[in-house]
């Protein structure tokens, strides 16, 4: 791969831009806040006319209480960091079973996603895996809590219920991450939700989860309401993000693959670093914060997302490696603790047209020795 020798000027000129839409960003989160609060009260005032009557201590009282949730939500938000904790062995056993009705109801490539939920409902013990017994989907046993006596039938529903989350929240693919959120919400939520907040708010945000919650205990006189943090806490057992290891890139994904690439914006289509930067996007929705050469990679990741990955001599599956005195970088698929399976891009050693870069890649098989022969050393960069 050829060298990059970008400016200086170019950098701090890119470092400016950035700065000024971080602080943006943060202008635009707060004015979103006061916006949706207002909104939020709005609807519930036109919703209980009765409390025009009650007085203005009472509406001031609903503001400040609806405010408070909003924005003590905004407060504590956290960065949604997948792969954080692991999955137990009784999800994982339930891993066949889980496959079976992802593709039975189309959505296979959720099967990660399905995983994690199974984990934070239950860990994959008990009759009712999905906790899914009082989802309308269930038409066997009592739709109440732990209803369900059959685990499979659990699953089946559970993975029905999160397919039709899927289709009301209108998420296009696995690189979709805030429809993704949406549909988790609302399987926790019940599907009144995605209809409410893709009405209300555009789509899922923490603070209107919580709004919701509080919302739903009013209206129902109960002290709480699902789990606000459901995202949260299920995104922590989705180790690769929300791609597919075993699967081919999706070069009509142009968020990874389009002007939102790094080295697309430079040209550099086919080269290692355009298809491992793409490749990355597509397995975990986010830039992997690397801009220079193939053997600087592993380090830029390490610094961009210091709380998700660490710099290794042996490999994990979903890390990004670079070649040590061979100047390249790619993502591996599969570790088995002797066999690497790596994709890697710029076969040819050119830059080429966005066509031609579509075919210039490979998914091969080496040990781990033989991968460190082949580029003079390799280091990687592990999800954590």
């Amino acid at each position: 791969m050829r060298q990059l020798n970008i400016a200086k000027h170019k950098r701090k000129v890119k470092e400016a831009k950035e700065a000024k839409t971080a602080a943006v960003a943060v202008k635009d989160t707060g004015v979103k806040v006061i916006r949706t609060t207002f909104i939020a009260v709005k609807k519930a005032v036109t919703a209980f006319p009765s409390l025009a009557l009650a007085g203005l201590g009472l509406i001031l009282l609903l503001v400040i209480a609806l405010f408070i949730g909003v924005f003590s939500a905004f407060l504590s938000s956290s960065l949604i960091l997948p792969g954080t904790a692991s999955l137990s062995e009784e999800v994982l056993a339930h891993t066949e079973t889980i496959e079976k009705y992802a593709e039975k109801f189309e959505i296979e490539d959720y099967v990660a996603i399905l995983q994690a939920i199974m984990m934070q409902e239950s860990g994959g013990k008990g009759n009712d895996p999905m906790q899914a017994s009082e989802s309308g989907f269930n038409e066997k046993y009592p739709r109440v809590p732990n209803g369900i006596t059959d685990p499979e039938y659990s699953i089946e529903v559970g993975v029905k219920t999160f397919a039709d989350c899927i289709k009301q929240a209108k998420v296009k693919d696995p690189t979709d991450t805030e429809g993704i959120y949406l549909a988790l919400q609302g399987y926790n939520y019940g599907n009144g939700y995605i209809s409410w907040a893709i009405t209300n708010f555009g789509g899922y945000s923490k603070a209107n989860a919580k709004v919701f919650s509080n919302m739903k205990c009013e209206e129902l006189g109960v002290s709480g309401y699902g789990n606000p943090d459901y995202v949260d806490h299920v995104m922590r057992y989705v180790g690769l993000g929300f791609g597919n290891t075993r699967g081919e890139p999706n070069f009509e994904n142009m968020k990874a693959w389009g002007m939102n690439n790094y080295y697309s914006q430079l040209g550099l289509y086919g080269q290692c670093t355009w298809f491992a930067w793409g490749r990355f996007y597509e397995l975990y929705g986010y830039s992997p914060g690397f801009t220079g050469n193939g053997n600087q990679c592993v380090d830029q990741l390490v610094a961009a997302h210091p709380n998700k990955f660490e710099k290794s001599n042996t490999p994990k599956t979903g890390a990004v490696f670079s070649g040590v005195g061979h100047n390249h970088v790619g993502i591996v698929i599969a570790w088995d603790g002797t066999n690497i399976t790596i994709q890697e891009g710029n076969l040819d050693g050119k830059t080429n047209t966005f066509q031609e870069a579509k075919t210039d890649w490979q998914t091969k098989t080496y040990t781990l020795a033989q991968l460190n022969s082949i580029y003079r050393g390799v280091v990687f960069a592990n999800p954590k």
